[in-house]
């Protein structure tokens, strides 16, 4: 059980009004009892009023009357917010875990025993999942940090090609398909690029570092991009649809096929290849060269090590 449900499940049961022994508490959830101390801690530091009774036949139980203030939410709009942070629960890490599990807390502690039932009810019928990603973001807050305060940053980044240092200016954080990317200006690309938060090695914050303005970069765009135009059969705008990055530039076509045109950077070349090679037969590429060449290069890498492999 993700450990908000847990949450809310044990305020629901301490709202009985009766008392439960740490054990009690750990067995009825399947947890160890350090995990249940944990649960009964961020309550009590969340201000749910916890009453610890000692002795034979004591616990934990909820102190009443309670002394927060309520909000005049339904249960319905109490299950939005809480499904918008479990929407990120599958991350490994968030830029205000603490603080929102805080919130949700403190928002299950107000609500009265009946609506929190319902809401546990409606919650367990509406899900949220995401790739559970085995990669670790531990410049995820310094990076918003840099972001709110218009700062430039020194990064190591390892991308799929090579380990490079870089200057960039992070401009937002967004998340997609499990992973953390940034959005910034890359003064070694001398334009936008997205980069994935888990592939930063080292962080330092710098000075002196201004992006070009808008019209000077767009400039410096266009010397270092191409022009793609990829055409898709209609299974392959399905196919392509889960893709972040590009789905939005599809252009849709009235016998449901569609065309794919946007710029694309030199350095971007093996991407767009590995993206046009999983769709198969159900992409086109007919522009630039340059990705043409690059495509029939590795088709004839793998026909050859397919074909050696046989012999």
């Amino acid at each position: 059980m993700k450990r908000t449900g847990r949450l809310i499940e044990l305020l629901s049961l301490l709202n009985t009004k009766k008392s439960f022994t740490v054990k009690e508490l750990a067995i009825a959830f399947s947890v160890s009892e350090r995990t249940m101390l944990r649960d009964l801690h961020v309550l009590s530091e969340s201000g749910v009023p916890l009453s610890a009774i000692p002795g034979p036949g004591g616990g934990y139980r909820l102190h009443k009357p309670h002394q927060l203030t309520s909000l005049p939410l339904t249960s319905e709009e109490a299950v939005a917010l809480l499904i918008s942070y479990e929407s990120f629960y599958d991350y490994a890490n968030k830029p205000f875990e603490n603080e929102t599990l805080s919130v949700m807390t403190k928002l299950c502690a107000i609500l009265p025993s009946e609506d929190l039932q319902k809401m546990e009810a409606l919650r367990k019928k509406v899900r949220v999942t995401n790739p559970k990603r085995t990669v670790d973001t531990p410049f995820l807050r310094p990076l918003l940090d840099a972001a709110l305060a218009e700062q430039s940053v020194q990064i190591e980044y390892d991308s799929l090609q090579r380990i490079s240092t870089r200057i960039i200016h992070p401009h937002y954080l967004y998340a997609f398909d499990g992973y953390w990317y940034c959005r910034c200006y890359c003064f070694l690309r001398l334009g936008e690029v997205s980069l994935r938060v888990d592939r930063i090695r080292q962080f330092t914050t710098v000075e002196g570092y201004i992006p070009e303005s808008q019209d000077a970069g767009t400039i410096n765009q266009e010397l270092h991009t191409l022009p793609l135009r990829i055409r898709l059969t209609k299974k392959g705008c399905k196919l392509a649809d889960g893709h972040h990055q590009l789905s939005n530039l599809i252009t849709p076509l009235p016998d449901g096929s569609g065309l794919l045109e946007t710029t694309i950077l030199y350095t971007e070349i093996d991407w767009i290849v590995r993206f046009v090679l999983g769709l198969g037969q159900e992409a086109l590429v007919e522009h630039p060269p340059e990705v043409i060449d690059k495509l029939q290069c590795e088709l004839a890498n793998l026909t050859e090590r397919y074909t050696s492999k046989r012999l």
